[in-house]
């Protein structure tokens, strides 16, 4: 009975509960909350939680989307990068987002993508068990290791933009 009981002390919410995103305070006071489900998100498993996973996702996309002050630009190649696995999307814009929290102002899109697709890289890792095998992030995670993925990156923002 003590050890079904001290699991509940332990859980907590990753995601907060009743939240309110109607105007810049509220998405300035869950501030902390998001980059807490960014990095909760990118340190556990597609497995473990599930319920907790959608939750911390949902909060993150109503924030992001809503937000007045983080803007995420999804280039082509995002694209091309989650065509097998369409949640590393999600994980890129995670990254990109957590960036721009941490870096306020900055309006470098260079290293704003490098986050987004190191923190897709992760996710793509971490749950390879659970995702199809995608040779291009492989090349990504081999131009990473080798320090070009900046050279790769730079092409890709040069592309134009649809109107």
């Amino acid at each position: 009975m003590l050890l079904a009981g001290s699991s509940r002390v332990y859980a907590q919410d990753i995601a907060p509960r009743n939240y309110s995103l109607n105007s810049t305070s509220d998405f300035r006071q869950y501030e902390s909350d998001v980059l807490k489900c960014i990095n909760w998100l990118a340190e556990h498993p597609r497995t473990f939680n599930p319920e907790e996973r959608r939750k911390a996702e949902d909060f993150l996309v109503k924030w992001i989307y809503g937000s007045p002050y983080v803007n995420i630009i999804i280039e082509p190649y995002i694209m091309k990068l989650s065509s097998k696995n369409a949640d590393l999307l999600l994980s890129f814009m995670f990254g990109y987002a957590q960036y721009q929290l941490e870096h306020l102002g900055d309006k470098n899109l260079v290293p704003a993508n490098i986050a987004g697709i190191a923190h897709l890289v992760k996710d793509y890792q971490l749950n390879l068990n659970n995702l199809e095998k995608d040779p291009l992030i492989e090349k990504v995670v081999i131009l990473e290791k080798e320090g070009k993925l900046t050279d790769w990156l730079l092409p890709q923002l040069e592309q134009k933009k649809l109107n």
